[in-house]
């Protein structure tokens, strides 16, 4: 019996190491008969029998014997099948930490059978690293069987926020948090088998919870489709295709479902819900984008600033061109992949409308450059800044006023962004402040608009792109027309014959004042 054990043991080994039966069959022809035959009976000496059972166990040792000396001629087999195992095993963890599970615990155990292997010189020790690399599987599917389940509990939570139970939403979370604690610190399947447990009953009074709760949930979905459906025709949009789909929720609504079914059905809703939304909002953001170009269309053209230092014609609302902002609007709508991001859009497109039709009235305005601007007034109740400290800048000018509560404080005369490279309109807030740094240009040397390291005492930062308000000491002339190429009194017309290269530019004096009189929490609006 002690012989045939140890031999059923290396079979089984062995077909677990992948010898077939055409391999196996002559031993296991052996094995079958040595099974099927009966020891003698004899009424008058036991010598049959023990010779029967004495020539059996050497069968089986001879057997063992047999099935050994095959096995160690495919040991180098079994090298390269139980290193393969390995690496299978190490992809697996390395999986499960990429995926934010902890398999890094079993990195030492991974470490200590790689060890085993490599130091492996028979039979029976690949099939021990075979059995600690099958046990490792094991551990890290159990792993990831727990991560599934703590997902399918995380979905449970956002249905119970979706359905606002606060209260139980509050509790879920805490216990999510706790689990998720937990499963960070398992190092073994005990304790990975303990957190399932907890898991199951959590996930079963959630969703007791739940069924309970969803003819609520249901309802208010449904009546936040209906909201956006009913918003459509005034985006001169048609309902039609959403209120079918809309008959249809209603309907399956009136049925039974389980937490599964009612999860896929405020998924299906939720999307009806967004795209109503996001059209309504992708025709809205294009008709105020029409209405930008319409408005820059009509005035552009027939504003042309003469210039006769050069004798070009310039647009004096040159930042609102295409070719600089005037697509901003645009390229954020054609990116646009979420609510926020067509809302972005939209208001993109209404500032940009806002602020040319303020710079349409600043033009014509006859009020002196130190003195409150009408414009600068609307701009202010506009964007709801008549509270704080408000920078207000006026491209066709050349002017710049700060605001406190609505007060003017102080009024400068600037340079703003030549026309290759005018100066961005919207309503920005402080991004930066620097004092001293040093500006590098961004174009090569063999480009007019290159400009050598420049020492900047004061600057500003006020939007993405080194837009800053700074000093610019190689100038003498500010204020209007200086944008665009004129006659400058310092003499060089390289630096100074022309605007800046978006940046707002005042006298060292000023911009000093201006750095140490503002904030971090000042706005700046640009028209």
């Amino acid at each position: 019996m002690e012989n045939e054990q140890r031999f059923s043991q290396l079979l089984h080994s062995a077909r677990q190491f992948g010898f077939t039966a055409d391999v196996l069959q002559p031993i296991l022809t052996q094995y079958t008969s040595l099974r099927s035959s009966q020891p003698p009976f004899s009424f008058f000496s036991n010598r049959p029998v023990d010779d029967y059972y004495l020539a059996l166990a050497r069968r089986y040792l001879l057997l063992h014997t047999q099935l050994r000396g095959l096995i160690a001629v495919n040991t180098q087999r079994f090298h390269a099948q139980v290193q393969q195992e390995l690496q299978s095993v190490r992809d697996l963890s390395v999986k499960d930490q990429k995926a934010g599970l902890p398999g890094w615990t079993f990195s030492s155990r991974l470490s200590q059978l790689q060890d085993s292997l490599m130091h492996a010189q028979n039979f029976g020790d690949y099939v021990q690293v075979h059995k600690g690399l099958q046990q490792v599987a094991y551990d890290l599917h159990a792993l990831e069987a727990t991560s599934s389940r703590l997902s399918a509990l995380h979905n449970l939570l956002a249905l119970a926020q979706q359905a606002q139970l606060n209260t139980f939403s509050l509790s879920l979370q805490s216990a999510y948090q706790n689990d998720q604690q937990l499963f960070q610190k398992s190092s073994s399947v005990a304790s990975l088998h303990l957190l399932d447990g907890l898991l199951h009953a959590q996930s079963q009074q959630a969703t007791v919870v739940l069924i309970q709760a969803m003819p609520t949930v249901i309802s208010i979905h449904l009546q936040e489709l209906t909201q956006g459906i009913q918003q459509l025709p005034d985006a001169h949009l048609d309902p039609t295709p959403y209120q079918e789909r809309l008959t249809i929720y209603q309907k399956q609504a009136a049925s039974p479902m389980n937490v599964l079914s009612f999860q896929h059905f405020l998924q299906r809703v939720d999307h009806d819900t967004f795209a109503v939304k996001a059209d309504a909002l992708r025709e809205e953001a294009h008709e105020a984008v029409r209405q930008f170009h319409q408005d820059v269309d009509s005035w552009s053209f027939s504003h042309l600033y003469y210039d006769g230092y050069d004798g070009n014609s310039y647009a004096v609302d040159v930042s609102y061109l295409n070719n600089n902002f005037g697509l901003d609007a645009e390229n954020l709508l054609s990116q646009a992949t979420t609510l926020d991001d067509l809302q972005a859009a939209l208001d993109t497109a209404r500032t940009l409308l806002f602020n040319h039709q303020l710079m349409e009235m600043d033009y014509d305005d006859p009020t002196p450059y130190n003195q409150v601007h009408n414009a600068d007034m609307q701009a202010l109740h506009h964007y709801q800044l008549m509270q704080g400290q408000v920078i207000v800048i006026s491209l066709c000018k050349q002017s710049l006023r700060l605001y406190q509560n609505g007060q003017l404080v102080r009024s400068f005369l600037v340079t703003t962004g030549r026309p290759e490279r005018p100066s961005p309109p919207g309503v920005w807030t402080v991004l930066n402040r620097l004092s001293p740094t040093i500006f590098k240009s961004s174009d090569p040397p063999t480009s007019p608009l290159w400009y050598p390291n420049t020492v900047i005492q004061h600057a500003i930062l006020f939007h993405d792109g080194g837009y800053f308000i700074h000093d610019s000491w190689w100038r003498v002339n500010y204020g209007p027309d200086t944008e665009f190429p004129h006659h400058d009194d310092s003499g060089d017309e390289h630096s100074s014959g022309s605007g800046s290269h978006g940046c707002v530019n005042l006298t060292p004096a000023e911009a000093t004042w201006l750095y140490y009189n503002t904030n971090w929490n000042t706005s700046i609006v640009v028209y």
